[in-house]
């Protein structure tokens, strides 16, 4: 290990690595699991950190990947059928397969302002636990792991068309529940 990091260090990072973890896996022991296993290949080569980037991203890196792994094991066997079983969405289009309009769908108001607040991310979080399984996992690889269409394919055994299909359908669920929860609700507590 390198004479500036120490143990206190890695101590203090692994509680927002297994927080960012969690958010992305379901179960609390794959989470733990993965902060480990990144942990651990920073232990059995500490040379390879040169110090170009802080360590934290550093080891956000690798368990970004870790991640990526654990969630490419637990959905590529899922994910045989390309349909996604969930007829809540049919409302949002015409029998033609077009938008409907959405009179409900307001606009937002300063978004970037409120994404820097706590409370949002909470609502945030909420909306995103709301979706299913295969469209919460799809757009947390894009959105919160930036990972490309392409590798999400590849690491989920998905087709492109699932991929946009998820990913449209993720987005427009998200935008109603933010909708309902944050912008439109005078009460901002989750």
């Amino acid at each position: 290990m390198p004479l500036d990091v120490d143990e206190t260090v890695l101590a203090s990072l692994r509680g927002p690595m297994l927080k960012f973890a969690r958010l992305h896996l379901s179960h609390s022991e794959d989470a733990e699991d993965c902060v480990q296993d990144t942990l651990l290949a920073y232990w059995a080569k500490p040379g390879q950190f040169d110090g170009r980037a802080s360590l934290k991203t550093y080891l956000f890196g690798i368990l970004k990947n870790k991640v990526a792994d654990k969630l490419r094991g637990r959905y590529r066997d899922k994910w045989d059928s390309p349909g996604l079983g969930d007829d809540d969405f049919d409302v949002w289009f015409t029998d033609k397969g077009r938008w409907e309009p959405q009179e409900h769908m307001s606009r937002w108001a300063e978004p970037e302002g409120a994404l820097v607040t706590r409370q949002f991310l909470e609502v945030l979080d909420l909306c995103l636990n709301g979706l299913p399984e295969k469209m919460a996992v799809v757009f947390s690889m894009k959105e919160l792991m930036d990972m490309d269409a392409t590798e999400i394919c590849a690491h989920l055994g998905v087709t492109k068309d699932l991929y946009w299909q998820c990913m449209s359908r993720a987005r427009k669920s998200i935008q109603v529940c933010l909708g309902k929860r944050w912008f439109e609700g005078a009460s901002h507590a989750v």
